[in-house]
């Protein structure tokens, strides 16, 4: 992916042509990157990730030092914004998923999984309450899919231990 400094510069400038220039030239690229980073978020998904990283982008244009590096540059942002997407995603599936139990049953379950070591509450949230298949918990992790099964088995048996207590 070339892009002619001028349409940056252009950018910079805030000319509106230049700014869909540029989106036309990265939008690709960028849109692989998260489909190598995330598999499974949906269009519209996607599109929000992009306009809320072009946004940042466009608004701190300053921060770009070496305007060469432009691609570099803005990979970054994307990551960023795809990891503040996911930990929203994840935090609003939990809580959304927890909203279900009773107030009771949903503090058991909280100190359950606040109990379990860090690897295997994780698993357990993002296949449980994220409605994540294992393979992807593996490569989002990057663990083996063993591995992910032998965690989520043990934890998925901790929960429903402590819900069948009460």
């Amino acid at each position: 992916m070339d892009i002619d400094l001028k349409i940056i510069e252009g950018v910079r400038n805030k000319n509106a042509d230049a700014k869909k220039e540029l989106i036309s030239l990265t939008r690709e690229y960028l849109v692989q990157t998260i489909y190598k980073r995330y598999i499974g978020l949906e269009e519209k998904e996607i599109n929000d990730i992009l306009q809320a990283t072009y946004t940042y982008a466009f608004m701190n244009m300053d921060k770009l030092i070496d305007d060469a590096n432009f691609k570099k540059w803005i990979t970054v942002l994307l990551n960023k914004q795809l990891r503040e997407y996911m930990r929203a995603k994840e935090n609003s599936g939990v809580t959304t998923a927890l909203r279900e139990l009773p107030q009771y049953r949903q503090s058991d379950v909280d100190d359950c999984l606040n109990d379990m070591p860090e690897n295997q509450k994780t698993v357990t949230i993002m296949h449980c309450l994220g409605k994540l298949k294992q393979k992807d918990i593996a490569n989002r992790l990057k663990m083996s899919e063993e591995g992910v099964a032998r965690l989520l088995k043990s934890g998925k048996q901790k929960v429903k231990d402590v819900l069948d207590k009460k």
